[in-house]
Parts: C-alpha cells; sequence; structure tokens
C-alpha cells in the first residue's frame, strides 16, 4: 500500500501527528515497535501518574486528621495500585486505537533500525 506519510512511533507526538494528518485526507500509516501510545502512555508518564495519585491519596489518609477526620486501620495495597495503574495505561491506549481505526490509520509493526552512517 502506499501512504502519504509514515509516522515512527505512536507516542503523544506520534498519534496526535497521524490523526491530523489523516483529518487532512492523508492517507496515513504508524509504525510502531510494542503498544499503542508509545513508552509515555504504556510505561512512563501515565501509569508513574496513576501511583503518584495513588501515593497522595494515602497521603491524605495519614494526615486526615489534619482535615477533622480521624481514619483507623489504613493500608497501602501496592498490588492493586499497580493494577489500577496498568489498567489506566491500558483504557488509554485502546483508546488511540480506536481513534486510530476512527481516522483509518494503518499501524505497522516494526522499528526503525538505528543509522550506523556518521553524518557531517
Amino acid at each position: 500500500m502506499n501512504y502519504d506519510i509514515i509516522i515512527i512511533g505512536s507516542g503523544p507526538g506520534g498519534y496526535v501527528a497521524a490523526i491530523r494528518a489523516s483529518q487532512l485526507g492523508m492517507t496515513v500509516a504508524v509504525v510502531e515497535r510494542a503498544e499503542i501510545g508509545g513508552i509515555c502512555l504504556n510505561w512512563g508518564c501515565i501509569p508513574t501518574k496513576s501511583l503518584l495519585k495513588s501515593a497522595q491519596v494515602y497521603d491524605y489518609i495519614k494526615h486526615s486528621e489534619n482535615y477533622g477526620i480521624k481514619v483507623d486501620g489504613f493500608q497501602a495495597d501496592f498490588s492493586n495500585m499497580i493494577t489500577r495503574s496498568r489498567s489506566i495505561a491500558e483504557q488509554m491506549s485502546k483508546g488511540v486505537q480506536y481513534l486510530f481505526k476512527k481516522n483509518k490509520i494503518t499501524v505497522l509493526q516494526g522499528f526503525r533500525k538505528p543509522c550506523r552512517k556518521k553524518y557531517g
């Protein structure tokens, strides 16, 4: 198949560029080596923010008496925190996949090999 544009990576820059190019009438493909949404959405920014939110809620409960609320017998469940974090990342990745399908964007599994040739 011929494409007007091929974007390497489906991270935050790649998926936005792909969707916009498709909206402008281009035939678009995205090359992705792993999960749709890239590292940020699946392993970096989004899951980390989810874990930070859990830590923030834990801290609020720990200091709840400062807000006039007494809480006894609470504990962190790290397994559930990680499960929640993974679930959020998966849900967002599925959202990007939906947008790709809606905008007729082809996903090609693969990656760009590093260029060994020195320039300049």
